[in-house]
């Protein structure tokens, strides 16, 4: 029985996806990174010749993906939603961006990343959250709340960063290593804690 088209297209995604990169083997790894490119462009995505996924990136079937120029997602991140009943949104990276190692983004509402930014090594970045304010209410009914991520140009996340949903972090802001951000940041300015607050700004 042949599959449908777009099933079929998909499989070949998470295929290539699962391929060793092997980087030492220069031919391999560039025919591997058209390949890859080609078949998210196939099913409908929109991504820039010069854009690198790299082994292990997953993504569910619904999620609109954009990746820019020179864009870049690392090994084994994982895009996709997280709660039963909720619907894959979308995920844009801007132009020479880069997601690193082991990061999770919930896409359960839009999220944005823009242009020469930088997402550490397991960041997790989440667009859902349960409501459980009520007492009478049992937290695994609690009901689910989405919201966007906003990540403006130039930004830096360090490694095992948290964002927490509709939070919008400005052009230029910087993100200490292992914060939480539970509100917005302002452009140019250094935050770090949990939750995050402002400790400097960049000149």
């Amino acid at each position: 029985m042949a599959l449908p088209a777009d099933t079929a297209v998909l499989a070949l995604c998470r295929f290539l996806l699962a391929l060793p990169d092997l980087h030492r083997l220069p031919p391999y790894w560039q025919a591997l990174r058209r390949l890859r490119v080609a078949a998210l462009r196939r099913r409908g995505a929109e991504v820039a010749p010069t854009a690198v996924l790299h082994q292990g990136v997953y993504f569910p079937r619904a999620l609109r993906l954009t990746l820019g120029e020179g864009a870049e997602v690392r090994d084994r991140v994982r895009l996709g939603i997280d709660e039963g009943g909720l619907h894959a949104s979308s995920f844009r990276l801007g132009a020479g961006s880069v997601v690193l190692s082991d990061t999770h983004i919930d896409c359960s509402a839009p999220v944005s990343i823009g242009r020469g930014s930088h997402v550490g090594r397991r960041n997790q970045i989440f667009t859902h959250r349960h409501q459980v304010s009520q007492r009478a209410v049992p937290v695994l009914q609690a009901p689910v709340e989405t919201a966007p991520v906003t990540i403006g140009d130039d930004v830096m996340l360090f490694n095992d960063v948290v964002v927490l949903p509709g939070v919008t972090i400005g052009d230029g802001a910087v993100v200490a290593i292992r914060s939480v951000v539970t509100r917005d940041v302002a452009p140019y300015t250094v935050v770090a804690g949990s939750p995050a607050r402002p400790v400097g700004a960049r000149e």
